[in-house]
């Protein structure tokens, strides 16, 4: 009995001895931490410890500006998951392959992981109006909506331009929603500060940033459109989603990107958020987007091309749709257009941006130049098919 009562008493001991030895850890260990995390970063040789203090407070005040955009735009940032027509596989499950977008910008690699989302969008009022690219939903079955916090909602497409790749989608039944403000891309100049939101490879709500790289980036597809350069990531899923400045403002809507492999390098496209406008009033109205046409398809003249031709400027004319308002002008293949309504044509983007801001039936003067003997016509605008 004695033996048996002083082992287990030197058992009781030897508890308590252990039980004393993980309070003093339990105390000691977070001690140590806010000691360690409390120590601030040294500075590098040859820099003076106020010089250092004041780069990490200007540091730490862009930190605080990248929280607070963030915390303001992401409840109005979404996620577009489509099924496509004929499709039995949910975006969601195989994006990679229901998306042409993916497949014309970034070839189809295989999934690592969660597959990505097919898009973004972003709220712009409260009755759930949402903006994306009409290359996310186009061809679309079924459409859901993952909002921010989690919620996933049914979609309808409310109406597309294809020349601008813009479309709306409506949600409904979805409470507590937030619009997204919208800026103005006229004020958006090379240098200023941006970020981008969006759903890249699936991965909800991610943040990048970066800096207007060039504004009016012309050339890039048919549309005529001027976009929005930026170094700010942009990859498969971005699609759709908010190029945002620092107030906090859509400037642009996210569109492709340059790269030799199928990820961001530096060299991405957004649609600049003032073209978006232009046509949002009119897509909600009638679902799309009714656009004059001249009727010629026209490429751009070498410098050794224009003076074999004899002009300075123009462009060529290398063909015209039958029965359009060019062939019923006489406008005829190998012309060149050098004006139209007295402005210079120095481009093919800028004549079709300018033909864009008129309407369909508006009469055109078209300055051609055959045979090196000048000729004016006039055109009346059809209606883009």
């Amino acid at each position: 009995m004695t033996g048996e009562r002083f082992f287990s008493y030197q058992n009781l001991f030897g508890r308590q001895r252990c039980m004393t030895k993980r309070v003093f850890l339990f105390l000691f260990v977070p001690l140590f931490f806010a000691a360690a995390l409390s120590a601030q970063v040294p500075p590098p040789n040859g820099v003076s410890p106020e010089e250092f203090k004041r780069a990490m407070e200007q540091t730490r005040s862009l930190q605080i500006v990248n929280r607070a955009i963030y915390d303001s735009v992401r409840p109005s940032t979404v996620q577009i998951i489509v099924k496509a027509a004929g499709d039995d596989r949910t975006a969601a499950n195989d994006p990679i392959l229901n998306d042409p977008f993916f497949r014309r910008f970034f070839g189809a690699p295989q999934s690592q992981g969660k597959p990505p989302s097919l898009g973004s969008g972003f709220i712009i009022d409260d009755s759930g109006l949402i903006i994306t690219n009409r290359h996310v939903v186009d061809d679309a079955k079924i459409v859901q909506v993952k909002l921010h916090d989690g919620r996933i909602v049914e979609g309808t497409v409310r109406g597309t331009d294809d020349l601008t790749d813009i479309a709306l989608v409506q949600i409904k039944d979805a409470s507590q929603l937030k619009p997204i403000r919208l800026g103005d891309s006229d004020k958006v100049f090379v240098g200023d500060y941006v970020v981008a939101l969006g759903n890249p490879f699936g991965l909800d709500g991610t943040f990048s940033t970066g800096v207007v790289s060039a504004v009016a980036r012309a050339g890039l597809d048919r549309s005529g459109l001027k976009f929005i350069q930026t170094d700010a990531a942009i990859n498969p899923g971005n699609s759709g989603g908010p190029l945002i400045n620092l107030d906090g403002q859509v400037v642009g809507i996210n569109r492709m990107i340059v790269s030799p492999t199928g990820g961001s390098v530096g060299i991405g496209f957004a649609i600049p958020i003032n073209e978006v406008k232009k046509v949002l009033s009119e897509i909600k109205l009638t679902g799309t987007v009714t656009r004059p046409i001249l009727g010629v398809q026209i490429v751009q003249l070498t410098p050794q091309g224009k003076k074999e031709l004899g002009v300075t400027t123009g462009v060529l004319v290398i063909a015209v749709g039958q029965g359009s308002g060019a062939d019923k002008a006489g406008i005829e293949k190998n012309d060149v257009v050098v004006s139209v309504d007295g402005r210079d044509v120095q481009t093919a983007e800028s004549l079709a941006s300018y033909i864009q801001t008129r309407k369909v039936g508006d009469r055109v003067t078209i300055e051609i130049v055959r045979n090196k003997i000048s000729k004016k016509l006039e055109v009346i605008l059809g209606k883009m098919q």
